[in-house]
């Protein structure tokens, strides 16, 4: 049997531990038989009450024989738990939806060392619990039946998860943050200020400009610096950077006969090179702090050329990293007004992004991260919760039949909680997809660098309003359901009961008149 999460392998198991708990707690006490006792006494009261005294003796025995037969009939079913259909640990599995970079997850069990939720908690679970028959099959037609939905829909892009990596990706070695330091002020600043000056204007900086953007002199790893004559190609560190061997050729500045361990490179060297490559320890450096997103994004854009990939990665560590290790914003592609106007810009940017991480309206994107993560695990303990106290619910219904398909109903509609995300977190990727249509785009709304606020917004909100308001409309529309079949029972059970009733009346009037 499969379950739709990692939480859910060992909720379900003691769930069901619970209620073999509960089940034998309700048998000890005397509490499992008080339902009998209580259709003896009404389907005795109500008959004499309402009936002639000669024929209630007789609707009163038709009512409890009915009754009686369907209440054994819950019990049996619905009620006890039974070695015929045993929910054993290592039959339960689960497996990962695809994804992109893992288009086939393996399957992972009870035992699996892919969490740590049977390791380091929820140990102690029986390996073998016996189920009630009716709520085994529930759970297996339900568990069938969603993923069988899930594997029929199309699969979703990992854009949300390129996000979510994304913020985590920043520089930690504190080298590696002096060395982005002193190439800012040793090559950002000194071509900025040039670039600024002189205002060049060429037929190749306009190529260079519609290919990767107006903005491309806005951050240090500029291909306007690096390819044109005069800029990176001719200013140099300002001291020895490790991992740059002296050439003498170059560094021109120190003696031959005492050569300093590290060399002076030039700056578009010190940014593009291969190895030691300032850019290259960025990406580097993206992989180290988010696992994985560097390859993610690669199978996100994989039209993308490969020069504005690491362009793109290295940005993104900029972006995520705190100000005070790059010297200033500019480093990262970011400016602002100076002065008192660049003040009040800062505190509305800053504000901006403050509402976008907490839960306001729930619009931002760390809601809808934050959403993903938590529903299978909500989901999973509202399924133990159901679990646990079934057999409550089902003695305090009085074995009603009624039950049977309300409960069942209930399962169903938390199971497919899994469907209706699977559906919102495509329409999501979708919506991100044609609303960011361009790469550049793209790569603003996973950096969360865009300055189409008021686009994320709508998006985020629409996005929140899938994962929270598809289970809650479905669970209702069920809930309606539910009722109504309950009616519907109960419609058929008081039809029964009024052919006794008439039957008795004309019985008691053809007495009557024989007298």
């Amino acid at each position: 049997m499969s379950v739709d999460s990692y939480l859910e392998l060992y909720s379900t198991m003691f769930g069901w531990m619970f209620y073999g708990v509960v089940w034998d707690v309700l048998v000890a006490t005397g509490i499992v038989y008080l339902p009998f006792l209580g259709i003896l006494i009404d389907y005795w009261r109500e008959p004499a009450s309402e009936s002639p005294h000669r024929i209630s003796t007789g609707v009163s025995l038709r009512k409890i024989e009915q009754e009686m037969l369907v209440a054994l009939i819950v019990v049996v079913i619905a009620g006890q738990p039974v070695s015929m259909t045993p929910l054993v640990a290592t039959s339960l599995s689960y497996t990962p939806p695809p994804t992109i970079s893992n288009p086939n997850p393996p399957t992972v069990n009870f035992g699996s060392s892919e969490s740590t939720f049977g390791t380091e908690g929820f140990s102690g679970a029986d390996a073998r619990v016996d189920v009630p028959m009716w709520w085994y099959a529930v759970m297996a037609f339900t568990s069938g039946f969603t993923h069988a939905v899930v594997e029929g829909l199309p699969r979703a892009h990992e854009i949300r998860h390129a996000a979510q990596l994304v913020r985590l990706a920043t520089i930690e070695d504190p080298r590696l943050r002096q060395e982005v330091s002193n190439f800012f002020s040793a090559c950002y600043v000194p071509a900025r200020s040039k670039f600024l000056q002189e205002r060049p204007a060429s037929a190749s900086i306009d190529s260079i400009l519609n290919r990767y953007g107006h903005a491309d002199t806005d951050w240090i790893g500029s291909h306007v610096y690096r390819n044109t004559p005069g800029y990176y190609d001719t200013l140099r560190a300002a001291q020895p950077v490790e991992g740059w061997s002296y050439d003498a050729s170059r560094d021109t500045e120190y003696d031959p006969s005492q050569p300093p361990p590290n060399g002076r490179p030039y700056c578009r060297n010190w940014w593009v090179a291969s190895v030691s490559g300032l850019r290259q320890k960025l990406v580097d450096a993206a992989d180290s702090s988010a696992p994985g997103f560097a390859t993610l994004f690669y199978r996100l854009a994989p039209s993308l050329a490969t020069e504005k990939r690491l362009d793109i990665l290295a940005r993104s560590v900029l972006f995520h990293t705190p100000d005070t290790w790059t010297n200033n914003e500019i480093g990262k592609g970011v400016n602002h007004a100076g002065g008192i106007a660049g003040g009040i810009e800062r505190y509305f940017r800053g504000l901006a992004y403050t509402v976008g991480s907490v839960p306001v309206f729930s619009v931002f994107s760390v809601i809808v991260t934050g959403l993903i993560a938590v529903a299978p695990m909500f989901q999973a303990m509202i399924l133990m919760g159901i679990y646990s106290l079934l057999p409550l619910i089902v003695v305090f219904s009085r074995y009603s039949s009624t039950i049977l398909i309300t409960a069942a109903l209930a399962i169903f509609s938390v199971k497919f909680w899994t469907v209706l995300w699977y559906l919102a977190q495509w329409v999501d990727q979708n919506l991100i997809t044609a609303m960011y249509p361009d790469v550049d785009m793209l790569f603003e709304f996973v950096t969360n660098s865009s300055e189409h606020t008021t686009k994320r917004m709508v998006l985020n909100f629409v996005t929140s309003c899938l994962y929270i308001g598809l289970p809650i409309l479905w669970s209702a529309m069920l809930a309606w359901a539910g009722i109504r079949v309950g009616n519907s029972l109960d419609s058929s059970s008081n039809v029964y009961t009024q052919h006794a009733n008439d039957s008795g009346g004309h019985f008691g009037s053809w007495l009557m008149k024989k007298k």
